[in-house]
């Protein structure tokens, strides 16, 4: 008799054929599994069998399936057979652009078969130590082999590798700033804003930018060349609190200048050591500047001449004509910019006049006084900050409508104010203090202008370096005396006096104003 077999009976062969191949795919044995699948367990009939032949035939087809395990994700370097050496892109002491650092159990490691060619490890790094002007804490914060050390290539793959030839070192992606100072100065707007990513943005700007000497562009306008994007900023000795100032600048600036930008705090930095501190995995950074402050004042720019740290990033870069646009036009502009439209204020200040590569004139005069008035301490005399208000007052009446006052108590403002006031001002001037920082946000001209009152005798670089590093002028006042750098004895030595950061701080206000005429006037 023939057998028939219907079409449900040929829907059900195929399911179970189905389900069998799934289940042996999904819940395999690790060895080679053959499985025969027929109908019967026998021969195939020789009686007629309609409309099922191809079916049957393609079901009594022995299948052979070998399952490998699924391979499991690498990081970039598990399978080098070789580490790839540390090789150095820029220096500059206490700014230090590695290609392939590696991180194990807290110590820095620069892998090479030649430690000679990169520079002394105490103009790299340091013992991130809070800093005390005395010498044994100097002597403390000397770096040690736990701060940072030289493996030899066949060294690190002893260390971090293993018998089959893969490795234990796993790559932090992308572009990386590490910050190896303690939040001493970090809190701090001038010191974090004004002085370290002041120096990071010209030594990240200069690394890849091509050099040109040409003096006719120490002011370009834009566009400029873009660096690679800096993924992560990490705090490695400062905590989420450490970095973060009073008045919420550094937060805001940081968020507002780098959107995209990761950032990690010791207490991230901390679970990176402690999961390396067997010393036998790494992590390994592709591309890395390493900040150190306490290396910046070890060379001759920072420790002698400006006690600044950017000063050795922006002179380094300055030297070799990679600040594109050596004035705040060039390679500060794209930070500025990306502040100021944050803030709301208008970026397309008003020039009269002046080609493309050189700083153009205002449109407009506007001086803004940051009176320290309502602060805790360095204050004018009240007859003196009366005073020089009424003078200011007097000079922009009589300039007419193409002059503009500002008496800013920068406390009694949002900070999108602030930086609206600032994004137009000409002349900026106040009692030595935190809000001559936004000089930094100042439109590039061929006039604007700082002014520091001090209490007589006294002087810091601050926010004189910075204002030269953009191509101001800047004007130390001494109640009824000034001084500029290039402008009689020139720069003034660094001092503090009794007195310094008091609120007894005289200054003749008629003084301050005819220096401000005399300025736009052409004569200073």
């Amino acid at each position: 008799m023939a057998i028939r077999h219907t079409r449900r009976d040929i829907i059900l062969l195929l399911l179970g054929a189905v389900s069998m191949r799934l289940f042996t795919f999904f819940f395999y044995n690790p060895a080679p599994l053959e499985m025969n699948i027929d109908t019967d367990h026998h021969s195939p009939p020789t009686q007629e069998v309609h409309h099922t032949t191809t079916v049957i035939e393609a079901l009594t087809t022995t299948v052979t399936v070998t399952l490998k395990p699924e391979s499991r994700p690498r990081s970039t370097l598990d399978l080098a057979p070789q580490l790839p050496p540390t090789s150095l892109v820029a220096h500059a002491p206490g700014w230090t652009l590695f290609k392939n650092l590696y991180m194990s159990a807290g110590t820095l490691y620069i892998v090479t078969d030649t430690p000679s060619e990169f520079p002394k490890i105490r103009l790299m790094a340091s013992n991130p130590l809070p800093a005390e002007n005395t010498p044994q804490n100097i002597a403390m914060r000397e770096p040690t082999a736990y701060n940072m050390a030289f493996l030899t290539p066949a060294q690190a793959n002893r260390r971090w590798g293993d018998d089959v030839g893969q490795n234990r070192v796993f790559t932090i992606d992308g572009n990386t700033v590490l910050v190896n100072e303690p939040q001493q100065f970090l809190r701090h707007y001038y010191h974090l804003v004004a002085e370290l990513m002041f120096g990071v943005q010209a030594f990240w700007h200069g690394a890849f930018a091509k050099p040109s000497f040409d003096v006719d562009r120490e002011y370009v306008r834009g566009p400029h060349p873009a660096p690679p994007p800096i993924d992560r900023v990490m705090f490695a000795r400062s905590s989420a609190d450490g970095w973060r100032d009073g008045p919420g600048f550094n937060a805001y600036f940081m968020r507002a200048a780098f959107p995209a930008t990761t950032i990690e705090v010791q207490e991230d930095w901390e679970d990176r050591v402690e999961i390396t501190e067997t010393g036998d995995r790494a992590f390994h950074f592709p591309q890395l500047l390493l900040t150190d402050r306490s290396a910046s004042h070890r060379g001759a720019i920072c420790g002698s001449q400006t006690q600044r740290i950017a000063a050795e990033a922006v002179e380094y870069m300055r030297k070799r004509g990679q600040l594109v646009g050596i004035r705040v036009g060039g390679w500060w502009e794209p930070v500025r910019q990306k502040i100021l439209r944050f803030a709301g204020a208008d970026t397309s200040f008003d020039a009269a006049g002046g080609e493309s590569t050189q700083l153009p004139m205002p449109a407009k005069i506007v001086v803004t006084y940051i009176s320290r008035q309502s602060a805790g301490n360095r204050k004018l005399i009240p007859e003196s900050h009366d005073g020089l208000v009424d003078a200011l007052r007097e000079l922009v009446e009589r300039k007419g409508p193409t002059w503009e006052l500002n008496v800013v108590e920068a406390e009694k403002l949002t900070r999108d104010a602030q930086l609206q006031i600032i994004a137009r001002t000409t002349m900026l001037l106040g009692v030595h203090g935190n809000g001559l920082s936004h000089l930094v946000m100042m439109p590039p001209t061929r006039l604007s202008t700082v002014i520091e009152m001090f209490y007589p005798g006294g002087f810091a670089h601050d926010y004189q370096w910075t204002s030269r590093a953009l191509g101001m002028k800047h004007f130390a006042v001494w109640n009824d005396t000034y001084r500029s750098e290039g402008i009689g004895e020139g720069k003034p030595r660094v001092n503090y006096p009794d007195g310094f950061q008091g609120n007894r701080i005289p200054v003749d206000g008629p003084t301050v104003a005819q220096l401000i005429e005399n300025r736009v006037g052409g004569k200073l």
